[in-house]
């Protein structure tokens, strides 16, 4: 599969990525480390050094390491992904995975679609809290083929907590600036054929001034406090060895203030807004036959969102997106190649309105049918998924991976892949009585890449070439004051991450050069970097380990009419004790040097800020 070379200026930035994959080969591979086991890039248990898409996992290890308490705060740190703010904890946000934006950004939750039907084209990553989280597994790029629409920029997979071999209770108490305290506690285990994971949390901080008084218009210069609690259960048994049932739940209740700016506003005004998510699961695993496993799910899942405005002209509006899903898949395991297939029904629904009054009441349904191979055989390997979704009241639509591994010799492999994309309107983007379209049509999208990775003992590193190309995108057109198919874009770069371990240190850095255009203007796409880079070090010194983690965001344009924002780099600083076998003491530092930067113009974001904390674990 050919794909387009980088412009020159873009390979010429590309050389020290390429000169770290000569230099980790080098390195003295002494150190072993647990097998990863994914599922996300392929909807199929895989060895992560066997997965062809690009894929990273975050393990528990690594949340804790880094003291993080929300999901887009530790996914800044990973390649290609790019997190913007209209404002304080809990504001506005939006998601960019190589280049492409929240609607373009499959976000599962174990399994589940946090896909929303407003009108916002946002998901909510900033309101799920690292406490609940087991791990997390990143595919970049075009896989619409195994997970469906939404994932032109890639899937970020969410696992919850689950019980394990022999019980454990954990409990952890933290405090620092702009008022902040943090506090979950939870417990995990299995006895006999019972399993079981219960935790609790909550946090809350006054925070700042999110608006920048001086670029903006009548914005109130009050602090902007946020508020979450959480909590997660997972539930199993094991009926036999050949039957396992399960319940999972999860819930996430944020609550912040933010800042409207504008002729409109006025500078006494207040405005707090809420996110509820909860997510509920049943399912069933069985094994029909020695290499035949069937899994069966029903979920429910309902995203409320609310916003009251106090002041001169009072007002609320809400909007609540459900998703319900039924999941049939199976999975056989041959001699050199795993078979998938499976069908979806989904019922998508939203209900919008203000002051109570539901202007917008939708619903539809969503189905599909996919199927997979992988095929192993000596040095070479491959992955063909194909799916064909039907949306109710749009076309259907057929999207296609393949893939293709070669294993040079036991630690490099090249990979090259074509892929195609679909992603479907939202409910709100098609029928929202204000700036709805139903004329919409979906828009599609192609990705080729080629790749190489390296992997030896505990080191692993991947570096891909990619081209996407999206057609019909869907955006607020300003001439028409709807939703619009207005252009299409192209996205080309290159991706480079590596994670490893070396004796006491543990090490991961990505750098993703890219050049995100509009085709029609040629001008650069809002608020998307051409560079991204990051490192995250973590040092154990006997009972103390120390960590640092710097992550630098390009120059990019912000929205029409607004100025351009400059190029930020930003560092964490961390350190933990061991007092006892169960208590650490913690401490973390944010923007160090006290970084005065900006995702989204008009909007500040934090300085430097520090925490202090205990944590207890008992250990089985």
């Amino acid at each position: 599969m050919k794909i387009r070379s980088l412009r020159a200026r873009n390979l010429g930035t590309a050389v020290p990525a390429l000169s770290f994959l000569t230099l980790a080969s080098s390195l003295t591979l002494a150190q072993t480390v647990p097998t990863q086991v994914v599922v996300t890039a392929s909807r199929t248990e895989q060895i992560l050094t066997d997965v062809l898409p690009h894929t990273t996992v975050l393990g528990r290890d690594a949340i804790e390491q880094s003291q993080l308490t929300d999901l887009s705060s530790l996914l800044a740190r990973e390649a290609g992904f790019q997190f913007t703010q209209s404002g304080g904890r809990g504001s506005q946000s939006t998601t960019f995975l190589r280049g492409a934006a929240s609607l373009q950004v499959l976000v599962l939750v174990d399994g589940v679609p946090m896909s929303k039907q407003d009108t916002t084209g946002a998901v909510s990553l900033e309101h799920i809290m690292l406490d609940q989280v087991d791990r997390i597994e990143i595919v970049r790029g075009n896989v619409s083929a195994i997970h469906g629409s939404g994932a032109v920029g890639g899937v970020i997979q969410v696992f919850t907590r689950q019980g394990q071999a022999g019980p454990t209770g954990y409990a952890s108490a933290e405090t620092g600036s702009q008022g902040t305290s943090r506090l979950n506690l939870g417990t995990q285990g299995k006895h006999g054929d019972f399993a079981y994971a219960v935790a609790l949390g909550t946090l809350s901080t006054r925070g700042i001034n999110a608006a920048h008084l001086s670029q903006t218009q009548n914005a109130n210069p009050d602090a902007d406090g946020y508020r979450n609690d959480n909590r997660s259960v997972h539930l199993s048994y094991e009926l036999g060895p050949e039957l396992k049932i399960g319940l999972r739940s999860t819930h996430f209740n944020g609550r912040f203030d933010y800042d409207v700016a504008g002729s409109f506003a006025a500078p006494t005004d207040l405005h707090k807004g809420s996110t509820r998510i909860d997510s509920n699961t049943v399912y069933g695993v069985a094994k029909l036959g020695p290499d035949w496993t069937s899994r069966l799910n029903y979920s429910d899942a309902k995203e409320r969102n609310t916003t009251d405005t106090l002041g001169g002209y009072s007002f609320t509006t809400q909007a609540q997106t459900r998703t319900r899903l039924l999941s049939w898949s199976h999975q056989v395991n041959l001699q050199s190649m795993v078979l998938s297939a499976g069908v979806d029904h989904q019922i998508q629904s939203i209900e919008a309105g203000t002051d109570g009054v539901h202007d917008l009441t939708r619903e539809r349904s969503a189905n599909a049918i996919y199927g997979g191979l992988i095929y192993t055989r000596a040095a070479h390997s491959a992955q063909i998924n194909l799916r064909h979704d039907s949306v109710q009241g749009l076309a259907g639509n057929d999207s296609v991976y393949l893939g293709y591994g070669l294993n040079l010799d036991p630690q490099w492999k090249l990979i090259a892949s074509h892929a195609t994309a679909f992603n479907v309107p939202p409910l709100g983007y098609l029928f929202d009585p204000y700036s709805g379209n139903p004329g919409l049509r979906h828009e599609t999208a192609t990705t080729n890449e080629v790749g190489i990775q390296w992997a030896s003992g505990p080191h692993r590193l991947r570096s891909t070439l990619f081209d996407t190309r999206t057609k019909d995108l869907l955006l607020y057109d300003m001439n028409t004051f709807q939703f619009n198919n207005v252009s299409s874009v192209k996205n080309k770069g290159l991706e480079t991450s590596y994670s490893g371990r070396m004796q006491a240190m543990d090490l991961r850095v990505s750098l993703t050069l890219q050049d995100p255009v509009n085709e029609a203007t040629g001008q650069q796409l809002v608020r998307r970097a051409k560079t991204l880079a990051s490192a995250s070090v973590s040092q154990t010194l006997g009972l103390l380990t120390l960590g640092a983690s710097v992550r630098y965001t390009g120059p990019r344009p912000d929205v029409e009419g607004k100025p351009s924002l400059p190029s930020n780099a930003l560092l964490d600083l961390t350190a933990r004790y061991a007092l006892t076998r169960d208590w650490t003491l913690l401490g973390r530092v944010e923007n160090a040097t006290d970084s005065h930067y900006q995702t989204a113009y008009g909007y500040n974001q934090l300085p430097r800020s520090v925490f202090v904390g205990l944590s207890w674990k008992m250990k089985p």
